[in-house]
């Protein structure tokens, strides 16, 4: 069905234990990337940092990755001479930060909403004697989603990010068992992790991130700016086959099969139940309590909408954001290539139209 001579069709793509992978995932169960010349295997990683750096190494092609990555990479890795680019925002929103359920049941927030549960942990913060440790809080990376959302959330609720609490990062999939054990007072991460702690009754979501920042785009396709040079063909048959993808995932009706898929053990090897809620927009906030409408908690690309045009604007957006956890070049926002998402519609829509006829 693809015009398109890919130079390289057998490819490896990363991602992470989440649910808002699904579009590789679903991609690969749809036969999406053999409709547009792909043979793809999926690798599944555990950290951020390692998909980065294999990326970067030329260990994959490809990669989901969270969106200021590419933006920030200058700061992380100095020496990198490699760039990283994006032509397609995967998808926005699909984080949470969630409380220990010890810290939260001593705070007793007057309204269980991400400002009554703010003001009560600042609140708690202030009554501690300044020699008592204080509370840790993790993310998954330094530049991430999830780090500029936990700092704005304690920064609304008057809490110095920087000073009143203490800061870490930790992979995804290893958050709970770190709140499990007491090591961490909370965390910011994608799905379903929030509500994996919450269905073990050792967590309290003390809000989605959409109920703060909406459409914030989180999951973009990455890959090394030498990789899409010598594989431009390529690089646009696997952007039509995950905006499909995405596309798919938009029409919640299809979410539900999505969530058999995804469960499964060569992807997020979880329960079905668990991936449910979110990628159904249902919030299970705490355990005793039942779940309730989180309309847009995973915003996934379509041709439709505008969530998946990775465009200077968004690029600059999130650097003024990073640029307050430290100083960042704000000369990258190039690295957020909105020609290569307008390529991508014109083919898909091309493709379209001669097929039809």
């Amino acid at each position: 069905m693809s015009s398109l001579q890919a130079e390289k069709p057998n490819l490896k793509l990363l991602y992470l234990r989440l649910t808002d992978s699904a579009p590789l995932i679903i991609a690969r169960e749809l036969g999406l990337f053999e409709r547009y010349g792909l043979k793809v295997e999926l690798q599944r990683e555990t950290s951020w940092a390692t998909l980065r750096d294999k990326l970067i190494g030329g260990a994959a092609d490809a990669a989901a990755m969270l969106a200021p990555m590419p933006l920030t990479l200058k700061q992380t890795l100095p020496n990198c001479e490699e760039e990283l680019l994006s032509g397609l925002i995967l998808s926005c929103n699909g984080n949470g930060i969630t409380l220990s359920k010890t810290l939260y049941d001593r705070l007793q927030p007057a309204t269980d909403d991400a400002a009554g549960t703010g003001a009560a942990l600042s609140a708690f913060i202030r009554a501690r004697a300044e020699s008592e440790t204080p509370l840790t809080f993790a993310s998954v990376y330094p530049f991430s989603s999830h780090t500029l959302q936990l700092r704005h959330w304690l920064s609304s609720a008057g809490i110095n990010p920087d000073t009143d609490v203490r800061l870490l990062v930790l992979p995804p999939e290893q958050m709970v068992d770190h709140l499990r054990r007491g090591d961490i007072d909370g965390f910011c991460v994608g799905e379903p992790w929030n509500t994996i702690a919450v269905q073990e009754g050792i967590g309290v979501i003390a809000t989605p991130n959409n109920a703060m920042m909406p459409a914030m785009p989180e999951k973009v396709l990455a890959v090394t700016r030498s990789w899409h040079q010598t594989n431009p063909a390529t690089h646009l048959a696997l952007r039509a086959a995950l905006l499909e993808a995405c596309g798919w995932l938009s029409d919640r009706s299809q979410r539900r099969d999505a969530v058999g898929i995804l469960a499964r053990p060569e992807y997020l090897d979880l329960p079905e139940e668990t991936i449910a809620l979110s990628l159904n927009d249902q919030l299970l906030r705490r355990q005793d309590r039942v779940p309730t409408e989180n309309t847009g908690w995973h915003l996934f690309a379509h041709p439709q909408s505008d969530h998946g045009r990775p465009t200077d604007k968004k690029a600059r957006e999130l650097l003024i954001l990073c640029n307050d956890i430290a100083p960042v070049d704000t000369d990258t926002t190039q690295l957020f290539q909105a020609d290569l998402y307008q390529q991508t519609l014109d083919f898909i829509r091309h493709r379209h139209i001669r097929v039809a006829t």
